[in-house]
């Protein structure tokens, strides 16, 4: 009797275990498993997420150098500029992301995208605004007093602009769930999110030192492809870091089970149109 446990219970484990020469399976919030899930993301819904970013990092990219630029030469206002470089940053990105999660999200899921114009017309325009304001005054003020609160806060409210979408919430719900869901994984979150963040704000800054004030048109460029390429990386991260955390996704084409988040269809009532008699 215990010959034959012990042979089921190493037959199990047999089978659990990876083949010959298979690597086993990494952990789902492994940083390789989380670039993978955003670049296969990014392969299959190539202009969804280009589009929007060309056009709100562009804006970004206007904003900072008119701060830059015509704010420190004829106002002196430095420090100021910086924290402004630095919110409109992270407005940016908080929208973007709020808008790509609705774009891809479901593609993360496995699931076939929305279209556009219903994208367009169901997008939570004003909840995003209003989180996108209240991050840029959060961060800033916490960015005035000293660089480790806002990072702080940066990191922990990362994830507010995919959560509204994702779960339909209002915006002080997605700050909450938002402060849930980073805190257990904060050093992940601060290493896919805000460092890279705050990494691309120096960039900006030691260029727009470096770089001739007169020659506006360089430093905006500069701005602009900085932006979009960093906007563009952060934002399918913090997308897939909401799927993953919240719905478990497995990115798109890894054989998802979506029950676990759709709304089961009540049975037809016997004898209907459709239903099946015995």
């Amino acid at each position: 009797m215990e010959r034959h446990r012990w042979r089921g219970a190493h037959d199990e484990r047999a089978r659990g275990a990876p083949k010959g020469g298979e690597r086993p399976p990494r952990h789902h919030l492994h940083p390789l498993a989380l670039v993978s899930m955003a670049w296969r993301t990014f392969r299959m819904e190539p202009v969804r997420v280009i589009v929007p970013a060309l056009v709100i990092f562009g804006l970004d990219a206007l904003q900072a150098t008119l701060y830059t630029e015509i704010a420190v030469d004829h106002l002196g206002l430095e420090s100021l500029a910086g924290v402004f470089v630095f919110g409109a940053s992270t407005l940016g990105l908080t929208f973007y992301s709020g808008m790509l999660e609705r774009l891809v999200g479901s593609v993360e899921r496995d699931e076939a995208p929305q279209p556009i114009h219903v994208v367009l017309r169901t997008l939570p325009w004003l909840r995003l605004l209003v989180a996108e304001a209240i991050l840029v005054v959060v961060g800033a003020a916490a960015s005035l007093l000293i660089i480790v609160p806002g990072l702080v806060v940066g990191t922990l409210f990362a994830l507010v602009g995919p959560l509204i979408n994702l779960l339909d919430t209002s915006v002080p719900e997605a700050f909450r769930r938002s402060l849930q869901v980073v805190w257990p994984h904060f050093v992940l979150v601060f290493c896919f999110i805000s460092l890279p963040l705050a990494i691309e704000h120096e960039v900006v800054v030691l260029v727009a030192d470096l770089v001739p004030h007169e020659k506006i048109a360089l430093v905006f460029l500069t701005n602009f492809i900085l932006g979009d390429l960093f906007g563009m990386a952060l934002g399918l991260m913090e997308v897939t870091l909401a799927e993953r955390l919240v719905r478990g996704a497995q990115g798109p084409g890894e054989g998802l089970l979506s029950a676990d988040t759709a709304t089961p269809r009540p049975p037809r009532p016997h004898g209907t149109p459709g239903s099946v008699t015995t």
